[in-house]
């Protein structure tokens, strides 16, 4: 089957979150199980400053945008046996620092939309699925219903659209609309404004996101962001498939980040003396103390406003030890250097992102703290999994499908987790991670557990393949 990808961001090439790590990792292990699997991303600026020369230009085109018509150019690199196709527009992409948040995304990623659209007609018009992700490709569905702009497609080809995070919806003045090339329609608008994110949702042929809780969650107000009528009214063709990690790039067997590489044979040494280099790293001391690691935007949805009344009590006490490595937003930055002057021998800050820092952290940390409002999948619960470090979660979202409470009756579970969006709730979860810590055979148990979990593309993209197929035979899903 051909699956033509289209989206934003993917690694290597371009990042500014969780999108990439999937449109950098699900094409490679489509194509693995025999799949022929394409990307198609924007031009962007760092592309250009870093893969210019691998590029390999294959046609071009012109782009109705208002009264005008930009040039598109088509270019593509094979990596890892998938072709990731580029569109080049220097006035779109190629001169601006930022994938996104720019006075004129709606007019650009619409001409993106239809620069997409253009090169699959043009190069791939035997394309079986394409599969869009995120607001910026969410006019797709919508050219191709609404317009015979792009024919061959239209007559061949279905559309999947995943919601990644639904609070980000791609919504704009309704004066965007002589520049998108397309007749209006109440599909194209939401609150008096055009919605790229809910035209997609009424418009695909189907839906999905990125784990199954947060399909359930999306279908309620407290998630949904004003889509979840909309996403209850298509439940039926609305599945969550659970996003994986690219375990070549993540095993602490081989990562040349850590300070001691290990496998099951050795992580009980390799675990002690990571940690060890983490406090070094962060000028702290104790290696007996648990170690709590955060790695993350420092955002109200990830939760960290419950810290003063959890964290803050073991920190003063001497209980726990802490490393941050995180930017986000001044009040949180705020907090956490206020917390870090208190506790300067029990809480370690980096602010920015280091993935060589991040890599210690998952490697070194006893624990990995994501107390989220709300988390669509959630990759570090998975990442930290690999490297035995045992996830302490609000159970929402992917953290609930992916984490199982420790059972101290029992021994079961592979991390903590704790249900209400509230500090003291958190701290309870605290108590119960630290008396786990102390029953050491438990403890270990634990950690090989968690380093046994299969999170791997692998498993998601058997679903995916499921999906593909049944969308393509237009017949039921059945997963």
């Amino acid at each position: 089957m051909k699956i033509m990808m289209i989206g934003t961001e993917a690694t290597p090439f371009a990042k500014t979150g969780g999108l990439a790590d999937v449109l950098g990792s699900l094409p490679k292990a489509l194509s693995e199980m025999g799949h022929e699997v394409c990307v198609v991303l924007p031009k962007h600026q760092t592309i250009k400053e870093h893969y210019d020369e691998r590029l390999k230009f294959v046609d071009k085109t012109r782009i109705k945008v208002r009264d005008k018509k930009e040039y598109a150019g088509f270019e593509v690199l094979t990596h890892e046996g998938v072709n990731f196709y580029f569109v080049d527009n220097e006035y779109y992409f190629g001169y601006r620092e930022n994938l996104y948040g720019d006075f004129d995304d709606g007019e650009r990623y619409g001409f993106f939309n239809h620069a997409a659209l253009a090169l699959v007609e043009r190069l791939h018009p035997d394309a079986d699925v394409l599969h869009l992700h995120d607001w910026p490709a969410g006019l797709i569905p919508y050219i191709l219903k609404a317009t015979d702009l792009y024919p061959k497609t239209k007559r061949r080809a279905k559309t999947l659209f995943t919601i990644h995070n639904i609070a980000y919806q791609g919504h704009f003045d309704r004066n965007l609309l002589p520049y998108l090339n397309v007749p209006y329609a109440h599909d194209l608008e939401y609150g008096g404004a055009i919605n790229f994110l809910k035209c997609a949702i009424v418009t695909s042929d189907a839906l999905s996101t990125v784990s199954e809780t947060y399909a359930e969650e999306l279908q309620y107000a407290y998630f949904g962001y004003g889509m979840e009528d909309l996403l209850h009214e298509r439940a039926d063709d609305f599945k969550g498939i659970m996003n994986g990690i690219d375990y070549s790039e993540f095993d602490p067997k081989n990562d040349p980040y850590i300070a001691k590489n290990y496998g099951l044979h050795n992580y009980l040494k390799g675990k002690a003396e990571n940690k060890q280099a983490l406090l070094k790293m962060f000028h702290l001391e104790n290696l007996k103390k648990p170690l709590l690691g955060i790695v993350s935007r420092l955002t109200d949805q990830k939760g960290f406003t419950l810290l003063s009344d959890a964290l803050e009590p073991l920190l003063k006490e001497g209980r726990i030890q802490c490393v941050v490595l995180g930017t986000g937003d001044e009040e949180l930055h705020d907090f956490f250097d206020a917390l870090r002057k208190k506790y300067p021998k029990h809480l370690g800050l980096y602010f920015g992102y280091s993935d060589k820092i991040a890599r210690q952290v998952y490697a070194g940390a006893d624990f990995f703290l994501m107390p989220s409002r709300y988390e669509p999948c959630g990759l570090a619960q998975l990442i930290s999994f690999r490297y035995g470090t045992l996830p302490i979660v609000r159970m929402t979202g992917g953290l609930k499908d992916s984490v199982e409470p420790y059972n101290k009756y029992t021994g079961t579970g592979n991390g903590f987790g704790f249900q209400n969006f509230d500090g003291s709730d958190l701290l309870r979860t605290l108590f119960e991670a630290l008396e786990a810590y102390e029953n050491k055979d438990h403890f270990k148990k634990l950690m090989r557990r968690a380093m046994r979990e299969d999170f791997s593309w692998r498993e998601s993209a058997k679903q995916y393949d499921k999906l593909y197929e049944s969308l393509k035979g237009g017949t039921p899903w059945k997963l």
